[in-house]
């Protein structure tokens, strides 16, 4: 294990990347809590009035990352990312002491223009590690991506704490904007860098009809699937410890359920061979369901530290998948698609399990975010499986 994460740690491209993105990622982790502290108890809003606010920045990040990865592809980064350093801090130097009404328009417009930090911070491990160590690598990133995400919301709430929610935003901003201009600063390439002697010629742009095929729409629909159980699962742990009494527990089980993923993504990255995306699908499905089955706060937590084994594996698998599947000159966009698919799943997830919540309780909300990564990973199955014996009868 300690050898293949030591030959993705000796490129120099994915160190850099990753310091950079502990620096961005984390502030953007902590920006959506702090968001919603300030509607609720700067502003004196409801709970339902950030809820807008945060599904207007989402819906308008998911809409613009397509976008924004095609002009990767065709501009480059610097070009791409120019637009979001200027206007992501006037929007977000002005959006906190904004009155509601107005704050949703700021949010549709940073959220248009955001960084795209998590697939552009990917399509650069995957151009920067050496052959046969991307999966590896990807995996690596899952981890430290679950590492920000236990440290964001914690530090933007200290922070919110000491100094208010409108300094907060303004901070978490620069810093996220300071990570993107690194970015920008190293330029470092979005395609695997040619050596000399390498007669491969650039590839040119296919038009998406071509290369957005069914096994492709498969993996996207894993990433939506994923999506809604992370969210489901989410939402219902917040229902699971008002249940048992306990909301205060809802940080440490959080924390609980990132380093079960974490765990599994340093296993997966290890692992000796690939495993598709339906199948870790299923068992991120598979395993939240049981969480239903607890009847203490111990065992909730035993169980949910199990239940998130296969979420990074599932992240990382998907982005390798789906660079396995795509040309390079069109990865920008291809991995644009899949961080909406993500935000789309996320999205979906809460008022859907939510449904279930509210009608047949708490237990209700693990057992249909499970069925829902069931039913769709079966789907991804049929249809990988009748594609190939397609291809295998035309051959």
């Amino acid at each position: 294990m300690a050898g293949r994460y030591a030959a993705v740690l000796r490129v120099p491209a994915f160190r850099r990347a990753e310091l950079i993105s502990l620096l961005a990622r984390i502030p953007q982790y902590g920006f959506g809590v702090t968001l919603t502290l300030h509607v609720v108890t700067t502003l004196g809003m409801s709970y339902t009035a950030a809820g807008v606010v945060a599904a207007v920045y989402t819906v308008a990040a998911a809409i613009a990352a397509p976008w924004r990865g095609r002009l990767l592809d065709r501009q480059g980064l610097r070009r791409t990312l120019l637009p979001s350093l200027i206007i992501v801090p006037l929007v977000w130097g002005i959006a906190p002491f904004l009155p509601y009404v107005l704050l949703i328009v700021a949010c549709a417009v940073g959220g248009l223009f955001s960084l795209p930090l998590f697939s552009l911070i990917r399509q650069i491990i995957v151009a920067a590690a050496p052959d046969g160590t991307r999966r590896t690598a990807l995996s690596l990133d899952s981890v430290i991506v679950e590492l920000n995400f236990m440290i964001g919301p914690l530090l933007a709430i200290v922070a919110v704490t000491q100094f208010g929610t409108r300094p907060t935003l303004i901070a978490l901003t620069v810093l996220t904007s300071v990570g993107g201009a690194l970015l920008a600063w190293f330029n470092p390439p979005l395609i695997a860098v040619r050596e000399d002697g390498d007669e491969r010629v650039p590839e040119p742009v296919p038009p998406r009809r071509e290369w957005l095929s069914p096994a492709v729409l498969g993996v996207y629909g894993a990433v939506l699937a994923g999506g809604i159980v992370l969210a489901g699962t989410e939402v219902s742990l917040v229902a699971a410890l008002r249940t048992f009494g306990h909301t205060e527990l809802l940080g440490l089980v959080m924390t609980v359920w990132s380093a079960g993923s974490a765990v599994g993504g340093l296993i997966y990255g290890a692992w000796h061979r690939s495993i598709p995306a339906s199948i870790l699908l299923t068992g991120l499905a598979a395993l939240t369901m049981p969480i239903a089955a607890a009847t203490s706060v111990g065992a909730l937590f035993a169980i949910v530290a199990v239940s998130g084994f296969f979420c990074a594996p599932l992240i990382s698998a998907t982005v390798d998948e789906l660079n396995g599947r795509v040309p390079e000159s069109v990865r920008g966009e291809a991995m644009g698609w899949h961080g909406s698919a993500l935000t789309a799943g996320s999205s979906l997830g809460p008022p859907a399990i939510g449904i279930m919540l509210d009608a047949y309780g708490w237990r209700a909300g693990f057992l249909a975010a499970g069925a829902i990564g069931l039913v769709v990973a079966a789907i991804v199955v049929l249809v990988t499986a009748g594609r190939r014996r397609l291809a295998s009868a035309t051959s």
